[in-house]
């Protein structure tokens, strides 16, 4: 089955677009945010709302490697499950965890400012001129989050299949619409699209399972992986063993190959 990824604004339907969609296709629908939840380590309030980057930048800079350690936690999480496919995910940049798989449908949901104003400024109890502020400053610190972990601008149309504009039409139109596209023969899977998304969540599983090595190399191809780490020399065998013993029995593995390279 397919996979769609649908990137969403602050506070505007995206998520009910998403739900709907799941709804229709018997999907399973999940988020940055029920990921973060399920996480001891990551469920932190300032790294799921969006408008106190800074905040939650020092929140990931306060943990040795935090970025890395954040993105690999996140990629693993995310992609184990849509290996399985018949997921909707949705939130800040899906697209970032899914490239080069052909049978994903990637969606960019958008709405006119000053609907989202209107909307906001009647959930949250104030003024339309506060809204608009608030609409602005969440949106881009959307995107600079984007752009600070994963290197996309959230905005860039060139990243999604469909860009779709919820303030001219309802949102079981919008679902309708993703829902007729999924079915298009260029988002089916194809071995190959299969054997690039096993690969990916393997290589994230890795990265994440080598949690005090994150900033080993991991490549993967068909299931063969090359783990590349740089460590004291005496240390080497040492390492070398600890790190087979970490990644040992992980789901997809066909054969593990490590090398370490002394430092200088």
């Amino acid at each position: 089955m397919s996979i769609i990824s649908i990137s969403r604004g602050s506070y505007y339907r995206g998520k009910e677009v998403a739900q709907k969609v799941a709804e229709i296709l018997g999907y399973a629908c999940i988020s940055r945010d029920t990921i973060l939840e399920s996480s001891k380590e990551y469920d932190i309030p300032e790294l799921k709302v969006m408008h106190n980057f800074q905040h939650a930048v020092q929140i990931l800079e306060r943990l040795s490697f935090g970025r890395e350690r954040y993105i690999n936690f996140i990629s693993s999480s995310i992609l184990k499950l849509l290996k399985q496919d018949r997921y909707v995910y949705h939130g800040v940049a899906g697209q970032f965890f899914l490239q080069g798989v052909g049978h994903v449908l990637k969606v960019r949901v958008i709405a006119d400012l000053e609907e989202r104003v209107a909307a906001e400024a009647e959930r949250a109890g104030i003024t339309r001129d506060e809204a608009r502020r608030r609409l602005k400053i969440d949106d881009e610190e959307r995107r600079k989050w984007a752009l600070l972990l994963y290197g996309i601008d959230i905005f860039d149309p060139g990243l999604y299949d469909m860009v779709v504009n919820i303030s001219a039409m309802s949102i079981d139109n919008a679902a309708e619409l993703i829902v007729t596209a999924i079915s298009f023969p260029c988002y089916q899977p194809t071995e190959e699209s299969r054997r690039r998304m096993r690969d990916l969540a393997l290589t994230a599983e890795v990265k994440a399972t080598l949690f005090d090595y994150p900033t080993a190399g991991v490549f993967v191809e068909n299931g063969k992986v090359l783990i590349h780490v740089k460590a004291p020399e005496d240390q080497s065998s040492a390492i070398a063993e600890r790190i087979e013993d970490t990644v040992a029995g992980l789901e997809g593995l066909e054969k593990l190959d490590v090398r370490i390279a002394p430092y200088y």
